[in-house]
């Protein structure tokens, strides 16, 4: 848990915290007012690289947060975040258009819409005294659903534990104990979600075929990756109302038999799949598609250089910043059973490109080392396994560009 939690022992009396979304109310007895008022639950959000611990090193919103995380009766809370744009609205302070994730480690279970929960230990008077890191936001996963200048506004929630997110607002205010907001202005130069209509369907056929093609990338089509490809088309129509999730169900299940039968026979022409796919994908939409082909690639457990080949050329083709797309790839090789170690790694799995001299190599190779080397002792015998793998790896390339 980020911060230091203090409880604090007050000499009156003690009440229930009630919050609505307009704001927070604070219930504390005699003369507190003030106390409370200075420790009222704040969240702000900062632009810039976080925290080094947190592993990333791209761009990102860092939400933080300070002051009362406090429950009545309850010795946990549930923080929820969730991000609104509130460009259109004529009062900020209203619920505004869910704000959607490219990548699904900040999006709700289920769905699209981004929104992240964690749970705290808690008391009656439990609360941060500084700043804390609640979760760095990359700015590259935000989708608000225009192009253009948007105003976002970032919510933070302590609720009962039971309290749940749907579609970027809370399923039920009853549990809600404390909230805050702030609003930030947002350049967004990609079509958004709504914008993305007009070709959505077959910009979701075009990355099916791509998953195909990923999914083949070693000889073969297995079980498990062709199930995480099912899974991603399930995911696609949570959003739909009943008609047209009958519909486009009733699509993909075509669709599915006859892009496996020809990514199997090798009848799928990937230049000009993948041309097809830039021409029309936002960046968002790239960035969903290259999850899904990671998803696929550590499916069966493991990574080998095929897949390996096959997806970096696919990330360089589509324009996606290739810092932020290392990192994608960075937890699912920490996850996967087996690395094919038998063949020399891909020098691009590292970032490393033809064009760079060896000192540049050099560079970015002793920093890989340096993360990786700093989880060799993971408590997850897994990620200790693989990380001792990928520090190998790397010592064997530095020496090939240290001679």
């Amino acid at each position: 848990m980020e911060g230091i939690l203090i409880v604090i022992v007050l000499s009156i009396g003690w009440a229930i915290l009630k919050a609505i979304f307009s704001g927070v109310t604070g219930i504390g007895g005699d003369d507190s007012s003030s106390s409370e008022e200075a420790n009222k639950f704040t969240v702000k959000v900062k632009k810039g690289k976080p925290p080094k611990n947190t592993g990333l090193t791209i761009d990102c919103y860092n939400v933080e947060m300070a002051g009362m995380i406090s429950h009545p009766t309850d010795d946990q809370v549930k923080i929820i975040l969730s991000i609104q744009d509130v460009t259109d609205n004529e009062n900020e302070n209203d619920a505004g258009a869910p704000v959607l994730s490219a990548h699904e480690t900040f999006s709700e279970k289920g769905s699209r819409v981004l929104g992240v929960e964690r749970i705290y230990e808690s008391g009656p008077r439990t609360y941060f005294p500084d700043w804390s890191l609640f979760i760095p936001v990359p700015i590259d996963f935000i989708i608000p659903p225009h192009k253009g200048k948007r105003r976002i506004k970032f919510l933070l929630c302590v609720a009962d534990t039971g309290t749940t997110m749907e579609r970027g607002s809370l399923a039920d205010t009853s549990g809600l104990q404390h909230i805050s907001t702030d609003i930030i202005n947002f350049t967004f130069k990609e079509p958004g979600y709504m914008d993305e209509l007009i070709n959505k369907e077959k910009v979701e056929d075009l990355t099916i075929k791509l998953g195909m093609c990923m999914a083949a990338a070693d000889g073969h089509l297995d079980q498990k990756e062709l199930n995480t490809i099912k899974a991603w088309v399930k995911n696609l129509t949570s959003l739909l109302d009943d008609d047209k999730a009958v519909e486009r169900n009733k699509h993909f299940s075509n669709f599915l038999k006859s892009s496996s039968i020809a990514a199997k026979s090798n009848k799928i022409s990937l230049s000009n799949l993948v041309k097809d796919f830039n021409d029309i994908a936002s960046k968002s939409q790239k960035y969903t598609a290259m999850q899904l082909l990671l998803d696929i690639s550590g499916a069966d457990g493991t990574l080998s250089k095929q897949e390996d080949i096959f997806i970096n050329k696919i990330a360089k083709t589509t324009g996606i910043n290739l810092s932020t797309f290392k990192e994608m790839k960075n937890k699912v090789i920490a996850n996967v059973d087996n690395l094919d170690l038998s063949e020399k790694p891909s020098e691009e799995s590292f970032g490393l490109t033809e064009d760079m001299d060896d000192a540049e190599k050099m560079k970015i190779l002793r920093k890989e080392y340096t993360k990786w080397n700093g989880q060799t002792n993971h408590k997850d015998s897994k990620k200790k396994k693989r990380a001792k793998e990928m520090v190998k790896i790397i010592a064997d390339l530095r020496k090939q560009y240290s001679s």
